[in-house]
């Protein structure tokens, strides 16, 4: 049996192991940002960096490199269009990992893994050390006012139909279908995301949400040509 280049194995063999980063990574690409145990993080880290880089160079092989560990094609699709362009002038170290608080319970040590929001390690080093170069902050009172807003100018570009979500996060009556802003997708009730989607804007239809330049996601695009086409014959 072959052994683990970095601790103890994870999971009970080699298979389970891979299921379970696979199951991460996905997570990860689709969040942004997820909280595991520290052991998980640490192996989690170069194996999900290698499918960036299999991304940043967008061709069909590594495409299907990548989607024989992510078999989500959303997860796929935003990987390769969003997540792969935007680290193009970063060499590497596009994920980082914060501990934080240990698990109540067992006490296991946590983690958070999150993608780097900066382009490249220039800028990131140059925020940190808080330098000339890096954006300076705005005062609070400025800063408030332009949070508000933005917060007006993005339900106005939504347009009718559309709401933000409550200050508690929930959502407001009579707006069933959630938006993602960054993937630009609109998730229906029962539909196989809606469940893992955190909404940053609800719809009262579909219709509203596609006139927002919301979409479905492909695979129940597919579906409804597939429906469509039955009808139609």
């Amino acid at each position: 049996m072959p052994t683990p280049t970095k601790g103890a194995r994870l999971g009970g063999g080699p298979a389970h192991e891979r299921l379970i980063l696979a199951n991460l990574a996905t997570a990860l690409f689709q969040h942004g940002r997820i909280k595991t145990t520290e052991a998980k993080a640490r192996r989690l880290r170069p194996f999900a960096e290698k499918l960036i880089t299999k991304a940043k160079r967008g061709d069909l092989h590594n495409r299907r490199e990548i989607m024989k560990v992510i078999r989500d094609k959303d997860v796929v699709q935003r990987l390769c269009v969003e997540i792969g362009p935007f680290f193009s002038d970063r060499a590497g170290g596009y994920l980082r990992i914060t501990k934080t608080m240990p698990r109540k319970g067992d006490n296991a040590s946590m983690a958070v893994i999150e993608l780097i929001s900066e382009k490249t390690v220039t800028a990131e080093a140059e925020a940190a050390r808080k330098t000339k170069f890096a954006e300076k902050p705005k005062k609070a009172d400025k800063a408030a006012d332009v949070e508000a807003t933005e917060v007006s100018e993005e339900t106005k570009s939504y347009g009718e139909g559309s709401h933000l979500p409550l200050e508690d996060g929930s959502q407001p009556e009579g707006f069933p279908i959630k938006g993602n802003a960054d993937s630009m997708l609109y998730h229906v009730p029962d539909s196989a995301f809606y469940d893992r989607t955190v909404a940053e804007v609800w719809f009262a239809t579909a219709e509203a949400a596609e006139a927002a330049g919301f979409q479905l996601p492909p695979s129940q695009r597919e579906e409804e040509s597939d429906e469509s086409a039955k009808d139609e014959s």
